[in-house]
């Protein structure tokens, strides 16, 4: 099972990682600022599952208007990233969203250190949440727990 994870925004993280007998496998990662995601059309294609980070607009944010102006450009990104997958013609089961609460634990997974935060690391948030989807649905093996 190929498993493409997506952190979208002005700069939208991708990892695409694949699942076999229980072991995730390293594929490729990148990032584009193609907010219609057409530039990883191929890579959305070959996915057997897509799983993106939601955006949720934190009233506290909102009442304080830090979104006025705002062209909110992951939102805008995930509606391509769903329309693209429709054309796919996949099941709609396949297409997964999470949340950002869920990255400390998605990075441990990983096998990498999450820092709270840190600004750039797209690929790496797209990378944790391929794998914490790999391992909590399809029950692969955690990268930092597998034997050499």
């Amino acid at each position: 099972m190929k498993v493409l994870g997506l952190d979208p925004g002005v700069t939208t993280g991708w990892a695409l990682i694949e699942v076999i007998d229980n072991k995730i496998d390293f594929k490729s990662w990148g990032e584009t600022k193609d907010m219609e995601m057409i530039e990883i059309a191929d890579i959305v294609e070959e996915s057997d599952y897509v799983v993106y980070e939601e955006w949720v607009t934190d009233p506290r944010h909102a009442r304080r208007g830090a979104f006025n102006q705002n062209k909110m450009p992951a939102a805008r990104v995930i509606g391509s990233i769903r329309t693209l997958y429709r054309l796919t013609k996949k099941p709609s089961d396949r297409i997964v969203k999470q949340y950002n609460h869920q990255k400390p634990v998605a990075y441990g997974l990983a096998g990498m250190k999450y820092q709270k935060g840190k600004q750039r690391m797209h690929k790496q948030d797209a990378l944790a949440h391929a794998v914490f989807f790999s391992v909590r649905t399809l029950k692969a093996l955690p990268v930092s727990n597998r034997a050499s």
